[in-house]
């Protein structure tokens, strides 16, 4: 069996909700969703996202909604991020219901008005609705996600044991950096960035040492942290982490960063995947596809990255956790 762990897109039915609930902001952003699924038709019809899972032996996959209408994104006040979260997390829903659950979807929390509205929300989309897990751009508006305002949502998160998805967004006052601006740089290497800075505070700030149960899965292969992983750890050493982020980490570094689940969108590349397998093993590894972006109709990546985990060589075991096994146990399937 074949889970593809982390795609995009929305129920093309139930468009005309989020437009309704997100206003302007959401009617850009849905027209270029519509706009996009001219190529990419799976990214809002369901049926043709179900023939490309068939045609392409994939047996379940995990959507989020897209990160370009996240609801921690929304410019309006917090009461309109809730009824954006609650307009999307229904839409997810109908995901699943229409595709027979063999489309598992993640939903949308808005951090700025958790205490107002987001916890009931977040427990509606996963008790009520049947979603799987959660989405969070790797910073809400500039803000970073270990700070003490959101931590009641990590305790909750932990303690309903939903996993979390982070997905890259692009930093705050981006626009005024045009050498970073120009040429899709933020998304090529400014995302991976910004994951790795997402990731390394929540080890930093404690978020990990007070909650162990936490499920976090990173997009892109957790963006620098495999490769630069000895430098990482050569700079945390234990002797130099009080000076440099004002206290002593109760275990050892690796400890943490290997709870997080890895998954392997990263433009189909071998090596990278290699590496970040000799760092956390397969254990912490999860395929997927990040469809249907990609080349083409959307179909490319779900043809040729499975033949990528395989052409690693490794154990048949080892590739059952990523395709399968790993997913399942993240996802409390």
């Amino acid at each position: 069996m074949i889970i593809d762990a982390h795609a995009h897109g929305y129920h093309g039915g139930y468009l005309e909700q989020l437009e309704d609930a997100g206003g302007n902001w959401a009617k850009e952003r849905v027209a270029t969703l519509r706009e996009r699924a001219l190529l990419k038709p799976a990214y809002i019809h369901v049926g043709e996202r179900m023939r490309q899972l068939a045609r392409n032996n994939i047996d379940l996959q995990v959507v989020m909604p897209s990160h370009s209408m996240d609801s921690n994104l929304f410019p309006g006040d917090t009461s309109g991020q809730l009824a954006l979260a609650r307009a999307i997390n229904d839409n997810m829903a109908r995901l699943m219901e229409d595709s027979k659950g063999r489309l598992l979807p993640g939903g949308s929390v808005p951090l700025g008005s958790y205490e107002k509205g987001g916890r009931q929300e977040m427990e509606r989309a996963i008790k009520t609705l049947g979603l799987k897990a959660v989405t969070l751009p790797s910073n809400i508006r500039g803000r970073p996600l270990d700070l003490p305002v959101f931590e009641p949502f990590w305790a909750r998160a932990a303690e309903l044991g939903v996993p979390v998805y982070i997905h890259p967004a692009g930093p705050a006052g981006q626009k005024d950096r045009s050498y970073e601006a120009q040429y899709d740089l933020i998304h090529n290497f400014g995302w991976p960035f910004e994951t790795t800075l997402a990731l390394s505070r929540l080890v930093f700030s404690g978020v990990m040492e007070r909650y162990p149960s936490l499920r976090i899965v990173s997009h892109h292969l957790g963006g620098m942290i495999p490769f630069f992983w000895g430098r990482t750890n050569e700079t945390y050493n234990p002797d130099d982490q009080q000076r440099i982020i004002g206290c002593v980490l109760a275990r050892p570094l690796f400890d943490y960063f290997s709870r997080f689940y890895y998954d392997t969108a990263v433009g189909g590349s071998a090596p990278a995947i290699r590496c970040a397998y000799e760092v956390f093993g397969a254990s912490h590894l999860i395929f997927a596809t990040d469809a249907p972006n990609g080349p083409g109709t959307g179909d490319s990546r779900l043809a040729t990255y499975p033949g990528v985990i395989r052409s690693l060589g490794l154990s048949r075991d080892e590739n059952e956790m990523i395709f399968e096994r790993n997913a399942r146990r993240v996802l409390n399937l």
